[in-house]
């Protein structure tokens, strides 16, 4: 099976080398890498030109935004089957090839487990559990299921592709209208590695983005039992708590919990109720630094040895001399 590797970039010319070199490293090797510059006013196209690999196309437009740099991608890919890789990030040279182990189906969606980097420095894990019943519950809060996605191109199509209206979440966005058709599937390996760039967010776009987060997920949470198969009335009061706690009122968060009865909670919920009446800044603090997560891959880390990050070395090596 021929893929295409798709790669949006917007100003990325300090990081988009280890990008292109994690693709072209691939154990698999028949796949186009088709980059989108959307844009750029960096040196983005002269590091693009410094490889001489006939798999690459580059392709320059006008600043349209993500959303529409992804769509023409979509529309431009030679092959169906596609794979992404963000500019700034790194894939592991077996990504491509354990995914298409699994890919069976047009609605297939194959993702990995992610890690997050620093400098080089592995700083948490995002896992997914591989259980539909509660990855819907996931995706209904959280973009959660990350970059690291293969799928077939006609599928996402015909459900409208990415939502060129949208300046952040596209792909959220995409996940929540497609779940019910999905058939998600997860390769349980640390296969993508995204880069984080930015130290924290200041108030005022931690508030749009919480916003605009609300405002993508209103009409499934008005369909629960529909998109999610969330039927109980009382989990349906618990959701619509965390829903509230993350992007809306705290107030109507803790209302929502005890709607649904302190009989029916468990003492991650217990925790978060008493912690929803620190302020605000403090709790978005806690949410853009990823604090839980943090704290699980040390503990990890101090029971089982850090390989993963042993293994992102070994992953980095490959690509030293484009550094």
């Amino acid at each position: 099976m021929s893929i295409t590797v798709l790669m949006t970039t917007y100003n990325c010319g300090e990081y988009i080398s280890q990008a292109i070199q994690s693709v072209l490293n691939q154990t698999y090797k028949d796949f186009e890498l088709l980059i989108i510059d959307d844009g750029s006013t960096d040196n983005t196209e002269q590091v693009v030109k410094r490889f001489n690999d006939q798999r690459i196309r580059f392709i320059s437009s006008n600043h349209i935004g993500r959303s529409s740099a992804l769509n023409l991608g979509l529309k431009e890919a030679k092959y169906d089957l596609i794979s992404f890789c963000d500019a700034d990030d790194i894939i592991h040279p077996q990504k491509i090839s354990k995914q298409l182990l699994l890919f069976k189906n047009e609605n297939d969606l194959i993702f990995t487990n992610s890690t997050f980097f620093k400098n080089n420095k592995i700083l948490y894990q995002l896992k997914i559990q591989n259980d539909l019943n509660i990855i819907k519950r996931k995706v209904a809060l959280h973009g959660h299921l990350g970059a690291s996605v293969l799928f077939n191109r006609k599928f996402i199509l015909e459900n409208g592709g990415f939502n060129v209206k949208l300046l952040a979440f596209e792909d959220y966005d995409l996940w929540l209208r497609i779940l019910i058709d999905s058939n998600i599937i997860i390769v349980p390996e640390p296969l993508y590695f995204q880069r984080l760039r930015k130290d924290s967010l200041s108030t005022t776009e931690t508030m749009k983005k919480k916003n605009l987060v609300y405002k993508i997920q209103k009409p499934y949470f008005e369909k629960l039992a529909e998109h999610f198969g969330i039927t109980s009335l009382k989990e349906q009061l618990i959701i619509k708590g965390w829903r509230e706690f993350f992007y809306g009122s705290k107030n109507l968060a803790r209302k929502y919990w005890i709607g649904a009865g302190i009989n029916q909670w468990n003492v991650k919920l217990l925790i978060t109720f008493l912690i929803s009446y620190l302020p605000e800044s403090f709790l978005d603090y806690l949410k853009d630094k990823r604090v839980r997560l943090r704290l699980d891959y040390q503990i990890a880390k101090l029971i089982n040895g850090d390989e993963i990050q042993k293994e992102f070395n070994k992953v980095l090596g490959m690509m030293s001399e484009y550094k």
